[in-house]
């Protein structure tokens, strides 16, 4: 009888650890699901659930390093996995370097669908080729996808406040240069856009994999890079097939420059606010 009770006693902390882990993932399960729905064919590449954890995981170990670290239950010797799921997602939680970049991200392709729908609805005034709308179309839905997983994996306490203004930037520009230039101006555009976001994903990819940090997370970067190369590739590939395009028209190099800058600091601002 003593040999069972000692037994059971023994059990318990692998029992108290299993509840832990179950009441942990139902609670960010919750949280996540009231922000997005899970998009069918991502799910079937990406762990979403790993991801999460890989973030949360991120934000304990920078919260424990940070200066208020020590006088709160940052430390893990008091700070229970349940403790940390409720301190990650409170809207007054501290935002750390991988709260402030998934931030932007979601900013920047909230602005990319809009870009395009401001373009869609500039053909619309400005009649094009069918191929330009079928561009648009086409990675309207790619950037479309991204985002739902940006909504997935980001809490909403950690979403930026200005998504409002980012929609708003992104239509205007994919409207105001598609209307007065056509689509040459959009493939510019286009083109300077995603030059910025293959080097924003890239600022991310490399820290995480030389620190050997969140590697579920980086294969869903890897993956909205690549297709932003794709399309930058596309755009750029489309100015080349113009026959009446002039790559050193006097316009061409002053618009993409703004572009990039615009794009950096749109990335700034929605890492902070």
């Amino acid at each position: 009888m003593a040999a069972l009770v000692t037994r059971k006693l023994s059990l318990l902390p692998a029992c108290r650890k299993e509840v832990r882990r179950i009441t942990y993932r139902f609670e960010l399960r919750c949280e996540f699901s009231s922000s997005a729905q899970s998009d069918h064919s991502s799910s079937m590449t990406f762990d979403y659930e790993k991801i999460r954890y890989e973030i949360m995981n991120y934000w304990m170990k920078s919260e424990a390093a940070s200066p208020n670290g020590a006088t709160t239950n940052a430390r893990y010797c008091c700070f229970t996995l349940q403790d940390a799921t409720r301190e990650y997602l409170k809207p007054s939680a501290n935002w750390h370097w991988l709260d402030r970049e998934l931030s932007s991200n979601l900013a920047g392709e909230t602005g990319a669908v809009h870009i395009y729908k401001g373009a869609i609805s500039a053909l619309n005034i400005r009649p094009s080729n069918a191929d330009v709308l079928e561009f648009c179309q086409s990675h309207m839905a790619n950037e479309s996808s991204h985002l739902q997983m940006f909504q997935y994996i980001v809490p909403q306490g950690k979403h930026t406040r200005l998504l409002p203004l980012w929609k708003m930037a992104g239509w205007t520009l994919g409207f105001v240069p598609t209307l007065l230039g056509g689509n040459k101006a959009l493939y510019v555009t286009v083109e300077a856009v995603e030059t910025f976001v293959e080097e924003h994903f890239k600022e991310q990819i490399i820290p995480l994999k030389t620190n050997q940090q969140c590697p579920h997370l980086i294969q869903l970067l890897e993956h909205c890079c690549e297709d932003e190369v794709h399309h930058k590739d596309d755009a750029a590939k489309c100015l080349l097939n113009a026959s009446d395009f002039n790559i050193d028209a006097w316009w061409v190099k002053s618009w993409s420059t703004v572009v990039k800058g615009c794009s950096a600091l749109a990335a700034e601002i929605a890492r902070r606010i």
